[in-house]
């Protein structure tokens, strides 16, 4: 939008949320700030929920705590869940097929690791599975990843033997060069698979109906919320999804720039409670005079 066009003020009724890099800091915490914020949105009637890549096993405490929060969208929008009691309300898996023909195509790439979202967890194979460093990836990131991983022995077969249906397959790389290479390779042979990225070092691969975009207008449909009373936040292209297809997409300050271009409003940083500035801009309507952001 041009800056000099009237802007109409968004109705917002829902918000989804992406974690790493959004809601999360650099220490992989919600501050004091950020929680306040999201209780008040919630007590002012707004659904507010996580919108990330991690499986329900993954989901934070500090923001799952947060008074009201009830649903949430894991896998790259691939499950949506009602925590109140632990129903699935929406999914889109990988067929146990088409994961497994992927994952044949996946293990033979040196210099990275395959994993597989399934039931709300991340399984390894347990003879073939190794941790994979890359010089981004933060200390707080590297040790959720060493404790959320479940070691399976013969992975492939059980998926075969029992016909998994997957949320997501997941791939980390120890050299983004490589990982580039590999991305464009599995979209190429997979236009049944959506393949995008979060981090430098990482590729996720979940059903082309699938996405966080997706998964918010079907939760949407469900709730009685339009597309136009959706805002969103993120900074990864695994995020680009919802960025296009919500009614007010917003980018982190420190998003890569593609990101940033499809946003309708450029917060700040995940280090200076960007989401929570954001809200507290467009949905609790509050007036900030010493930043303002940048609008698109």
């Amino acid at each position: 939008m041009n800056q000099t066009e009237e802007r109409t003020e968004p109705d917002i009724r829902m918000i989804g949320l992406d974690l790493d890099g959004t809601v999360f800091n650099n220490q992989k915490e919600i501050t004091a700030h950020t929680r306040q914020v999201l209780a008040e949105a919630i007590r002012q009637g707004v659904v507010v929920l996580p919108a990330t890549g991690r499986p329900q096993e993954g989901l934070p405490g500090q923001f799952l705590s947060i008074p009201g929060v009830r649903y949430a969208l894991t896998s790259n929008g691939a499950r949506i869940l009602d925590l109140t009691d632990g129903s699935v309300v929406y999914e889109q898996p990988v067929s146990w097929d088409v994961a497994l023909e992927a994952i044949g195509e996946m293990e033979q790439y040196e210099g990275c690791c395959w994993e597989v979202y399934h039931d709300g967890k991340i399984y390894v194979d347990k003879d073939t599975y190794h941790f994979i460093r890359h010089p981004d990836m933060a200390p707080a990131l590297w040790d959720y990843i060493r404790r959320s991983r479940i070691f399976y022995p013969d992975l492939k077969e059980t998926i075969r033997r029992e016909q998994w249906k997957m949320e997501k397959l997941h791939m980390m790389f120890s050299d983004t060069t490589n990982r580039d290479e590999k991305l464009l390779v599995l979209r190429e042979h997979f236009p049944e698979l959506s393949v995008s990225c979060a981090t430098s070092f990482n590729m996720e691969i979940v059903s082309a109906k699938a996405g966080k975009g997706n998964g918010l207008l079907e939760l949407g449909k469900l709730l009685g919320i339009s597309r136009h009373q959706i805002m969103a936040c993120g900074d990864a292209p695994n995020d680009w999804d919802m960025l296009k297809k919500v009614g007010f997409p917003v980018a982190m300050g420190n998003a890569d720039e593609e990101t940033k271009k499809l946003a309708a409003y450029v917060t700040r940083t995940n280090e200076e409670d960007g989401v929570a500035w954001a809200i507290e801009k467009f949905v609790l309507k509050q007036e900030k005079n010493v930043y303002e952001g940048k609008s698109i």
